[in-house]
């Protein structure tokens, strides 16, 4: 995903597809522009997305997801990311957001490319930015999910092939009538002790037939050589 000039959008009606879109200043190449279009397609309400690092798959769904907002198709985002690493997150010092924060920084990075501000457009536990009416993005992990109800949004599930297979369960049933939900992973860089244990792969199989659900891949990393070299290694 190479950058470019940035230029604004000077539409008000809803485009049918992203393929004309300047996308925040970027080019994107055809795999992520399928993946904004099956986002952005109001027929699909569940897209698996199996990437290799360094595709811009959290870019991508994030800008989409923003644009689905901005332009009143939905009415937030929620990004959720499972604490794989640290089993015990509820007992760790601070509120929600200082218990959960250090999980977000791909997510923080993805909406500074997206040229929006996580420190205005983050609702926590302050409440300063849902006061301010500036707050439409909840980042929480799946720890705390149960018992919400994620509805009139547009949810991304990232590093989903660090979910086993009930923590996806859980994630998934927790979603409303009115959403559109993002799920994103890559089923080789699985970083759970017994990686059969993922619930990522079993997901895509479980949704792939139905006819809302779409299943896209992104295969080219634009990182840098090293990147692409160390992706290589069986």
């Amino acid at each position: 995903m190479a950058k470019r000039k940035s230029i604004t959008s000077t539409n008000i009606n809803v485009p049918a597809n992203l393929t004309s879109h300047p996308f925040y200043g970027y080019t994107l190449d055809d795999e992520q522009l399928n993946l904004a279009n099956t986002i952005w397609n109001p027929d699909i309400d569940i897209i698996f997305v199996n990437a290799k690092s360094g595709t811009g798959k959290t870019t991508v769904a994030t800008g989409v997801a923003n644009l689905l907002v901005q332009y009143g198709i939905y009415q937030s985002i929620v990004y959720i990311m499972s604490p794989y690493g640290e089993r015990k997150q509820g007992w760790l010092p601070g509120t929600i957001t200082e218990k959960s924060s250090v999980y977000f920084e791909a997510f923080y990075q993805a909406l500074v490319n997206c040229n929006i501000n996580p420190y205005i457009a983050i609702n926590d536990d302050s409440m300063v930015n849902q006061k301010n009416g500036t707050g439409y993005i909840t980042c929480i992990t799946d720890t705390f999910l149960r018992g919400s109800n994620l509805d009139n949004a547009v949810i991304i599930i990232d590093e989903a092939q660090n979910y086993t297979t009930p923590q996806l369960k859980k994630t998934l049933t927790r979603v409303g009538k009115k959403a559109k939900v993002i799920v994103i992973g890559h089923d080789l860089q699985c970083d759970l002790e017994d990686p059969s244990q993922s619930g990522f792969i079993k997901y895509i199989e479980h949704f792939k037939e139905k006819e809302k659900a779409a299943v896209c891949t992104l295969t080219t990393n634009h990182r840098s050589w090293i990147s692409q070299w160390a992706d290589e290694i069986s």
